[in-house]
């Protein structure tokens, strides 16, 4: 159903952008049939990319190549088309004003087949830079974000990182894991929080990356929540190596870990509908806890906050949303997800969204810059 959806987006998409581009202009057949090609290509290439992963043999090389050509001309062209129709809306409204105040607009006029190829050409030249920048905030080291909590549960000050996101795949450089990896540890957690979507591949297929991640390290262990992305790369394989890497997967059960701290995981709220042996399920999670322990619930999916103000968390952590990672996309998100990014107060409980460590599709991030989240516990 998603790809069938997906599909008729992408040729909505395609079309209008084709026809804005190259329907009113005199250029050659065969430089329309080239953009129009490169603008298709450019929309279905994740069903490409989807499909080609799922053939056995293939070149990694190869693959890798054709994934990171592919889905940097999706975001691309998703860039494009964002700005071509922000730039009609503003150009018919002031088109419209000349009209209104009896102004000779021909000038202006989208219409205007001389002025219309001017304006393309600065939306695509403008597109590409835009399109540069993105990559370059998908490619760094993810900032630091700062959360902070006061509470008289706590026996002593404790830090926690929380990492959400990555989706770690075959196509993703051991470098960044390396550099990832090397910032968490800077921060001198007691505890590391993993919010789902940490992988999204194959688990063979991604053996140096995890072994790149396995250095994480801190005193009283990392723990994690799953995602919609294990679940659909083979959940039991993955949780398997999560709990072989030393992770503790929490799913639908908590822990007393330090300082009077109880953490809880669930399954991704999504998934869960899948199969009755995912449903989420709050009273075993808190099975073992106690009314005056600080309680923080790990979910992947923030969409639940709201459903647990009867169970006595202080605190949920959660991911999945990405903040939008690439604007103007953060409008479909935040319809899709109440809680887009950031933090909120939910009838008392304090949510963080994170935005992500790492990015899906495209190597890109507009507005969204990735995190690594450090929540600072205080003992009132």
């Amino acid at each position: 159903m998603f790809f069938v959806a997906y599909l008729i987006i992408a040729i909505a998409c395609s079309s209008i952008t084709i026809k804005t581009l190259v329907g009113y202009s005199d250029m050659k057949i065969i430089n329309k049939i080239l953009i129009s090609l490169i603008i298709v290509f450019g929309w279905v290439s994740p069903l490409i990319i989807t499909a080609l992963r799922k053939c056995h043999g293939v070149n990694p090389s190869i693959y890798s190549a054709i994934s990171n050509v592919g889905y940097t001309l999706l975001g691309f062209v998703f860039i494009l088309f964002a700005l071509l129709l922000i730039r009609d809306i503003i150009w018919y409204a002031i088109y419209g004003s000349a009209r209104a105040m009896g102004l000779d607009g021909w000038s202006i006029n989208p219409k205007n087949i001389s002025v219309l190829g001017y304006a393309n050409l600065i939306v695509i030249l403008f597109s590409i830079s835009v399109c540069i920048y993105a990559l370059y905030q998908g490619g760094k080291t993810p900032e630091i974000k700062e959360v902070k909590a006061e509470t008289n549960l706590i026996n002593k000050d404790t830090r926690l990182v929380q990492l959400s996101d990555l989706h770690i795949n075959r196509t993703t450089p051991v470098s960044r894991i390396h550099r990832i990896v090397e910032a968490v540890n800077s921060l001198h957690p007691d505890i590391i929080i993993l919010t789902g979507d940490i992988g999204d591949d194959d688990v063979s297929s991604v053996s140096d990356q995890l072994n790149a991640l396995q250095y994480m390290s801190a005193p009283y262990g990392v723990y994690a929540s799953i995602g919609n992305h294990e679940f659909y790369n083979g959940l039991s394989s993955w949780m398997y190596q999560y709990n072989k890497m030393g992770f503790k997967v929490l799913f639908n059960q908590g822990i007393e870990v330090i300082n009077n701290i109880f953490i809880g995981g669930i399954p991704d709220a999504h998934t869960a509908n899948s199969d009755p042996s995912l449903n989420v399920n709050f009273s075993h999670t808190l099975a073992g806890s106690d009314q005056k322990q600080y309680k923080i619930l790990l979910s992947h999916n923030p969409e639940l906050a709201n459903s647990i103000s009867s169970f006595n968390f202080q605190m949920m952590l959660a991911g999945h949303t990405h903040g939008g990672q690439i604007f103007p996309f953060h409008f479909f998100v935040k319809k899709a997800n109440q809680y887009l990014s950031g933090d909120y107060n939910v009838n008392g409980i304090k949510l963080h969204v994170s935005n992500g460590s790492g990015t899906w599709g495209p190597k890109m991030r507009l507005f969204a810059p990735s995190e690594i989240t450090v929540i600072d516990l205080i003992k009132k």
